[in-house]
């Protein structure tokens, strides 16, 4: 079981597990619908700067008097979530494959809060599997995404390729970390 909502320095709650993103809602009611950029730090880990950076780049929309939306913020997560293992520059090719501009939400296939609540209950699946391939993978993002019909032709295609590529790296992370700690319980030990 996770410790942390993915991407998040929150604790993984039974509510979260269900709908990650809605989770949250909360948070967005008492501010008033929109977080401030140390808010938004806080709940993620990540600093001013790369947050404010990520927006000059145009990977994330510009905020509204200060304040980020729902959508800026699930697109901050998804980034956050995904950075261990994937490149910067390839996560944003990667949502832009998914939703178009990030200034624009009638491109979009799939609300990015929807995407990450959709991401984090597949991650949740994934955490418990015994063997994670490429094939488990696949069949998880397939069951995930049973019944959903988007706005275009190619929707259901292109948000099966995206968020199995999302997993895969996810397993690669989590994979990393698992070497890591087996490295420090064993080879950083011995220490000559």
């Amino acid at each position: 079981m996770l410790a942390y909502l993915p991407g998040t320095t929150l604790p993984m709650t039974r509510e979260a597990q269900e709908d990650a993103f809605g989770s949250l809602s909360p948070i967005f009611a008492v501010s008033g619908g929109g977080l401030l950029l140390s808010q938004v730090s806080e709940m993620t880990g990540l600093g001013a700067s790369t947050i404010q950076n990520w927006v000059k780049r145009g990977w994330v929309s510009s905020p509204t008097n200060k304040r980020y939306n729902e959508f800026q913020v699930s697109r901050i997560l998804l980034i956050n979530l995904l950075r261990p293992a994937m490149r910067l520059e390839k996560i944003v090719q990667l949502l832009q494959y998914t939703n178009g501009s990030v200034d624009d939400r009638t491109d979009d296939i799939i609300p990015e809060p929807r995407l990450y609540s959709l991401l984090c209950a597949a991650i949740l699946e994934l955490s418990d599997c015994e063997k994670i391939t490429h094939e488990s993978i696949v069949t998880l993002t397939e069951l995930r995404l049973e019944g959903y019909e988007g706005p275009v032709p190619d929707a259901a295609e292109r948000l099966k390729n995206a968020l199995s590529i999302m997993l895969m790296n996810v397993a690669a992370a989590m994979l990393m970390q698992h070497a890591d700690a087996i490295f420090e319980q064993t080879v950083a030990v011995e220490k000559p």
